[in-house]
């Protein structure tokens, strides 16, 4: 049996969160091939594996989408290379993304 009050052990390690941060154009689904608005573009919370919260801002016609993650291979699984493709496709240069881990503390 393990003493919880024991401090000599050393902490478990967790694993890291990870922010992506995302800034876009606004964009319709007519304006591009794929019918994609910006919106169909970003993670969705409840339904993108591993995406904890998703804080979206419009000002000035862009959006800015900050997530935070349960790790950096369930982000970086949805910002693949398939999703670079078809960001280049609707909003051509006028984009881009950001990628860096986090601490608890900082997610909060």
């Amino acid at each position: 049996m393990t003493d919880p009050t024991d401090q000599s052990r050393e902490p478990e390690e967790r694993p890291m969160k990870y922010l992506t941060v995302v800034e876009c154009p606004v964009v319709f689904p007519a304006e591009n091939e794929h019918g994609f608005s910006s919106k169909d573009m970003l993670p969705r919370a409840g339904v993108t594996a591993g995406l904890e919260s998703r804080h979206v801002r419009v000002l000035d016609n862009r959006i800015t989408a900050v997530c935070i993650w349960n790790s950096e291979f369930l982000a970086k699984r949805f910002f693949d290379k398939d999703w670079h493709k078809k960001a280049d496709d609707v909003w051509g240069d006028a984009y881009q993304t950001r990628f860096e881990p986090i601490d608890d503390a900082s997610a909060a």
